[in-house]
């Protein structure tokens, strides 16, 4: 184990831990670099990156100076590019990953988070596992820094203790979201992070972004995972859930 006791009881407690630099400065810059020739097809990017635009973008509010500034998301890295599936094997992550969920670890999904300068759009309170269909909802995942994340251009958001109250409702909204004047967020924390630093989160923790306003922009990479007993609820054909460290089990993800 990697964790401490105190570690453990404050993740079952609170939902989440921090680390305050777990990426070093030179690896971030180089998955940037790469993440920059993949978007500006500097490279050849594999058909299965997928990319989603800023609403503002879309809907003509925004004007950019670079395809960088355009983008909300970027899904599928972890499968489909070597950088990225070799940051989703590092043992760095996946140590603390099974002190969480277990040895047997599957990829459930991953995003690179863009939140462009300026236009970066919010993401409202909500729970990973109210339209994750894995059964238990009891999935990891850690938010990677890769630009400084500040209360300016829209750290995470998280409710302390969240994660133990079940399922709550999510309604259409902003966003398919918790209703916020429902919500008592009297007890939320922001979690600032310097470039490297992660925060590992439960997939029922409620959490949340603000817009980005600055001139700054602040990318983060998502890498979300579960024990590999965890089973499939969803409609068939079950997605292709890689594993990550450990071995698969008969019927299970």
């Amino acid at each position: 184990m990697v964790l401490t006791p105190r570690q453990i009881e404050q993740y079952r407690r609170e939902g989440f831990l921090v680390f305050d630099e777990l990426i070093q400065p030179n690896e971030v810059v180089v998955l940037l670099s790469h993440l920059d020739d993949l978007v500006l097809e500097r490279v050849p990017r594999a058909e299965g990156i997928r990319m989603q635009v800023e609403p503002a973008v879309q809907r003509g509010e925004a004007s950019v100076a670079s395809p960088l500034e355009r983008l909300r998301k970027v899904e599928g890295l972890v499968e489909h590019d070597e950088a990225f599936a070799r940051l989703a094997a590092d043992t760095r992550i996946l140590d603390v990953m099974a002190d969480l969920v277990g040895p047997d670890i599957k990829l459930f999904r991953d995003a690179l988070m863009m939140k462009p300068p300026r236009h970066g759009s919010a993401k409202p309170y909500h729970q990973d596992s109210a339209y994750w269909q894995i059964d238990p909802p009891d999935l990891v995942s850690v938010w990677m820094a890769l630009d400084d994340a500040t209360l300016e251009n829209g750290c995470m958001r998280v409710i302390p203790g969240s994660h133990t109250w079940g399922i709550l409702e999510h309604k259409h909204l902003q966003d398919y979201q918790v209703d916020e004047a429902e919500l008592d967020t009297s007890r939320e924390v922001a979690v600032p992070l310097q470039s490297g630093g992660c925060l590992f989160f439960h997939s029922l923790l409620l959490h949340a972004t603000a817009p980005n306003h600055s001139p700054h922009p602040r990318r983060s990479m998502i890498i979300s995972a579960m024990s590999a007993r965890s089973r499939y609820t969803g409609p068939e054909p079950k997605p292709h859930f890689p594993l990550l460290r450990g071995r698969d089990y008969a019927g299970a993800v």
